[in-house]
Parts: C-alpha cells; structure tokens; sequence
C-alpha cells in the first residue's frame, strides 16, 4: 500500500477560515467581512470562492495596530 502524499502548511502556519481567524483575534466574522471589503483588515487568501487567513499575517497586523498609547494610535491612524 502506498503512502499518502505528505502536504506541508504554507508559511506561517494553517489556513484558518473567516470564523477561526475571528476568534483569533477576537472579533466577529461580520467585522473581519466588512474588513475585507473595505481593504482595512489582515491580508487573507482567495482560494476559489472561500477566504482563508494564516496565523502569521493575522499576527503580523496585530503587531501593526499596537500601540503604547492612544495618542500614538491616533497619531497613526491620522498618517
């Protein structure tokens, strides 16, 4: 019997769906939608009709929109 082809994550870990990708970061899927259309949110993945997110990139935006202070999110947002 033959051994099944090994599949190996893309980087950054596995692809989470709209609704685990939510959880991680603790939002709804409705605002990670809104996100999306609006170009605002993570960076996700196309893959047909279905949005998948990795843990990286979700990592990587919440790194992004951290802050110290509100005045140097603000700051931010207003550049």
């Amino acid at each position: 019997m033959s051994k099944p082809a090994e599949t190996h994550p893309p980087a950054g870990g596995a692809l989470l769906d709209p609704k685990a990708a939510a959880a991680f970061l603790g939002l709804s899927e409705w605002t990670l939608a809104e996100w999306r259309c609006k170009g605002t949110g993570p960076r996700f993945i196309k893959l047909g009709n279905r949005v998948r997110y990795t843990p990286a990139e979700l990592a990587a935006w919440c790194e992004a929109h951290s802050g110290a202070s509100t005045s140097e999110h603000d700051v931010r947002k207003a550049g």
